[in-house]
């Protein structure tokens, strides 16, 4: 029996079940293994020029979520940040003709102004982020169904279309299958991109039916090299501001000639070089304030790097590479 992994690829079923492993890597003599084993170049010589780069936005209160799960308690949200950077984000991706697929926490529908949805609607896809952006590992089958049906709900109110495409916050949905598969799939989801691998089936092209959803959610995944939630996932985020132009392209390449679709996440604060500092109390929380003071690095260069990449691909969202219609307006 064969399961189809991408659009014309499939891989025998017993080979998916056995190979694919997108989950923790365990130990560090394995994990050392695999990062040597990613920076041999004895990978084909794949040219990416003009090939399809996903680009995926993870549209969030990143002071209010760091704060609250830092200090235990409720924080104020930040909805003039969130608005600026993120219309700081569109013109980047106005003037690079790239649509991209938002993951948007739900709560924010309701703090952000109109126009700014109105905006993202335009040109881009939105996704869901969950509604408090919580870690799905954390709160289990039962609040996970409740926060992503709350959601989903209030985002295709925003969208004014179906929206089919989910991440996990924190990428943080290892070990939960089957039911965090089959929880998409009730809700209507086709499109998963929080799933983190480095060994893949051979023949796989970039897709695979997500465990628990029946065949009915295409899982995305994302290359990922390391031990635990701080794996170098390739490539977004603080690993993209940090490193030079030239070992992102690098990486790209490499997961492309795996088998990956080359996928670029960032967040609207990436940036951003002017944001202030998180606040903590004085004299504690050394460690989330070097967090803190960690993802400001880099924020000057990341728009120069993604208008770099922009000249290598053609930056699509995932509804755009796999099919999910605009159209289909509710």
């Amino acid at each position: 029996m064969k399961i189809q992994l991408g659009r014309g690829s499939y891989v025998p079923l017993s080979s998916a079940r056995t190979e694919l492993q997108c989950v923790n890597v365990s130990g560090a003599k394995t994990a050392f293994a695999n990062i040597k084993s990613f920076w041999q170049r004895d990978y084909p010589d794949v040219s990416v020029a003009k090939g399809t780069l996903l680009m995926t936005v993870d549209l969030e209160d990143y002071r209010r979520q760091e704060l609250r799960d830092h200090l235990g308690t409720p924080q104020a949200p930040s909805p003039a940040e969130v608005e600026r950077q993120a219309h700081a984000l569109l013109d980047l991706l106005d003037e690079i003709n790239a649509r991209a697929t938002f993951f948007a926490v739900g709560r924010l529908v309701a703090e952000l102004p109109r126009a700014l949805w109105e905006r993202i609607i335009k040109s881009h896809d939105i996704g869901c982020h969950g509604f408090e952006h919580l870690r799905i590992a954390h709160i289990g089958p039962a609040r996970f169904r409740q926060d992503l049906r709350q959601a989903k709900e209030v985002l295709e109110q925003a969208a004014g279309q179906p929206v089919v495409s989910f991440r996990a916050p924190y990428f943080s949905a290892d070990g939960c299958n089957p039911w965090y598969g089959e929880i998409l799939a009730e809700a209507g989801m086709r499109i998963e991109s929080s799933q983190r691998c480095w060994r893949v089936p051979r023949g796989f092209r970039g897709s695979y039916p997500l465990e628990g959803s029946g065949g009915r959610v295409t899982a995305v995944p994302l290359p990922a090299l390391g031990l635990g939630h701080k794996r170098l996932t390739l490539i977004g985020g603080t690993y993209f501001r940090l490193l030079p132009l030239g070992a992102v392209r690098q990486l790209l390449r490499l997961a492309q000639n795996r088998g990956f679709i080359p996928t670029l996440y960032l967040h609207p604060y990436d940036i951003d070089p002017h944001a202030p500092l998180l606040h903590y109390p004085a004299g504690r929380y050394i460690k989330h304030r070097l967090s803190a003071w960690m993802r400001r690095l880099g924020r000057r260069s990341a728009a120069v790097k993604v208008h770099a990449l922009s000249r290598d691909f053609m930056l699509n969202s995932l509804e755009g590479v796999f099919g999910a219609a605009r159209s289909e307006h509710l």
